[in-house]
């Protein structure tokens, strides 16, 4: 039945990367959309098509996201802008990277600030705060969680995810009496709205409390109910996550075959929809099954993935997303000293139209005078009359002579500083250019540091699994202490590597 499921599911992921697939390669896929004018309407339909692409296949949902965020730059809807950067952050949260999500999530907040959203402001601000969940700040997670249900009163649809988000954050901290009012409140929100994503996290959310409670059987019902559901709505990461839970509760029933079932159905998942975060707890847990029916070899196996899978992400993405985090600063940085150049050029270019078109005035009133002049001058019945006009004409004529040389004057002074303005950006962009520079170069020659000091604790560990294989009861003991140091060795770097980063990005 839960290869019947699971083949399901995947027909499911297959038929909507199929589509995605054919929309992701922008623009020359999404010829459907190219016909279309740049406006709002055409953002808010690819926003659509990239939120719907996330359950599936969150970097193509991403690819789409980066286009609509520099459409909407450019025809300057802030709105579609926002809810673009906000399916990003998205993105990365479902590939596990919280880190990236919580930068995105951040600079979405503060668009949605600018243009007072307080709807789109609200489900953001339920993003962070899931954010610092992840991250282990039950602080900052519960103050951003409560800012959004403020937020939320005139967006009651979605509440319930938000009371289900704090629910489990008390769940978290230990207070089950809190974390099942809230997950009663939620799920009670969600029956009425049919939302049915929502109802299935309350029911995980009843699971963990029951198992908590020690009531196992109790507790595999309500995972069993959220795994229905999640499969239905194709919510892959959510039901991997449903998968751990049924598989731990099989543990602590001693039921081994059942937990393998469940982890084996989550490994495939996990690998489907490169969920790294979650197949590095799946390797880890399979490693513990392992150990637990005396298989070791296969253990070991599962626990080395474990590792390498952890230090793929602790070290190679984390580098990753200093990069980012900087170029985001940096560009967000050289965009509003642009805008601000740009807001001073257009306001100067206004001045200039506006001047030119009184020169255009003022030629047509000097033409007209002069026809007025020649008829007087034919008049020649009124000629004493046509001369005092023309002497009221000629001084009138003197003094718009001299206002507009005054003002080609002016005109000159400006030009001369927008020219100078010119330059001085040209300065500023070659000077933010050798900034960068150095800073690539300082962050190069750190990974090479790292990984000279990683080499030896790890070389330490071949060493000693290889001796391991040759040598006597007695010997492996003495081996084992040794890995146990060289382990504490590693993880000792390993910390210091992940503070001095921490520190770096704080700094930074």
């Amino acid at each position: 039945m839960k290869r019947g499921l699971l083949s399901f599911v995947v027909f499911f992921g297959l038929i909507s990367t199929c589509e995605v697939t054919a929309q992701t390669s922008l623009p020359d896929s999404l010829h459907r959309f190219a016909r279309l004018p740049k406006d709002s309407a055409y953002i808010n339909a690819l926003n659509i098509l990239a939120t719907t692409s996330l359950r599936n296949n969150p970097a193509a949902s991403r690819k789409i996201a980066q286009h609509v965020a520099e459409v909407a730059q450019e025809i300057n809807y802030t709105k579609g802008f926002a809810r673009a950067v906000t399916i990003t952050g998205n993105s990365y949260w479902y590939e596990g990277v919280f880190e990236l999500a919580q930068s995105y999530y951040l600079q979405a907040a503060r668009e949605y600030q600018v243009i007072g959203d307080s709807i789109g402001l609200g489900q953001t601000y339920n993003n962070i705060g899931e954010v610092y969940k992840r991250m282990g700040n039950p602080e900052k997670a519960l103050e951003f969680l409560l800012k959004s249900i403020e937020l939320k009163k005139q967006n009651v649809k979605t509440r319930a995810i938000t009371l289900y988000n704090i629910g489990e954050l008390y769940l978290m901290m230990g207070d089950l009496t809190t974390a099942n009012e809230y997950f009663d409140n939620s799920i009670s929100q969600a029956i009425h709205h049919n939302d049915k994503r929502v109802i299935a996290y309350n029911y995980i959310g009843f699971g963990l409390i029951s198992r908590k409670q020690n009531k196992l059987e109790n507790a595999l019902e309500y995972f069993s109910r959220a795994e229905k559901i999640l499969a239905e709505i194709g919510e892959i990461r959510i039901l991997i996550q449903a998968y751990h839970h049924l598989a731990d509760t099989y543990n602590m029933l001693r039921l081994p075959e059942k937990v393998d079932r469940y982890l084996t159905l989550a490994e495939e998942m996990a690998l489907y929809i490169k969920a790294t975060d979650l197949l590095v707890t799946n390797y880890l847990k399979q490693s513990q099954l392992d150990s637990l029916r005396g298989d070791y070899t296969s253990a070991l196996k599962n626990l080395n993935k474990h590792i390498h899978l952890k230090d793929s992400v602790f070290n190679i993405t984390k580098t990753e997303q200093i990069a980012r985090m900087q170029t985001v600063y940096q560009t967000e940085v050289q965009e509003a000293e642009n805008r601000k150049l740009r807001s001073e050029k257009a306001l100067r270019e206004v001045k200039l139209k506006q001047q030119r078109q009184a020169i255009i005035v003022i030629s047509i009133v000097l033409s007209v005078a002069a026809i007025l002049t020649w008829v007087l001058l034919v008049q020649r019945k009124k000629i004493l009359s046509v001369n005092n006009l023309l002497k009221s004409k000629s001084d009138e004529i003197n003094s718009q002579k001299i206002a507009i040389e005054l003002q080609a004057s002016a005109l000159i002074k400006l030009n001369e500083e927008l020219q100078q303005l010119n330059k001085t950006l040209e300065d500023r962009i070659e000077e933010r250019t050798q900034q960068l520079s150095l800073q690539n170069q300082k962050l190069t020659e750190y990974t090479f540091v790292n990984a000279h000091k990683l080499r030896a604790p790890v070389s330490s560990i071949l060493g000693l699994i290889n001796l391991m294989e040759q040598v006597g009861p007695t010997e492996k003991e003495i081996i084992l202490n040794h890995l146990k140091t060289c382990s504490e060795q590693l993880d000792l770097i390993t910390r210091q590597i992940s503070r001095t980063l921490e520190s770096g990005i704080i700094e930074n």
